[in-house]
């Protein structure tokens, strides 16, 4: 899957301070990442709900980025939960690499 992210959003709220965007940027990794190992671990425990609200701030994240692509992934993973199909472990592993891709085009 091809990513795509666009920090025009970023840019406005830092005010166009590269130094702040980069704080930001740096964050987003950061807490996304730990949202990751949450949805994880909610996974493993089979905690739909718990897995429901980390991906949907997951999704939150990724809008930060208007990357449309891993919001349209998250909301495929939040409206099979909603219906209550089973969240398989190769969405989960496809969401992780897909932070991971982010955080790649992150390292401005």
């Amino acid at each position: 899957m091809e990513i795509s992210i666009d920090l025009k959003l970023m840019r406005e709220i830092v005010f166009k301070d590269e130094l702040l965007l980069m704080e930001m940027l740096d964050e987003w990794k950061i807490d996304s990442n730990s949202k990751i190992t949450e949805i994880k671990k909610r996974f493993m425990e089979q905690d739909n709900k718990g897995l429901y609200n980390k991906i949907h701030e997951l999704k939150t994240n990724f809008s930060m980025l208007h990357c449309g692509e891993a919001i349209r992934f998250c909301e495929s993973i939040i409206k099979k939960i909603e219906i209550e199909n089973p969240v398989v472990e190769s969405e989960i592993q496809e969401l992780d690499a897909i932070v991971l891709k982010v955080n790649s085009q992150l390292n401005i």
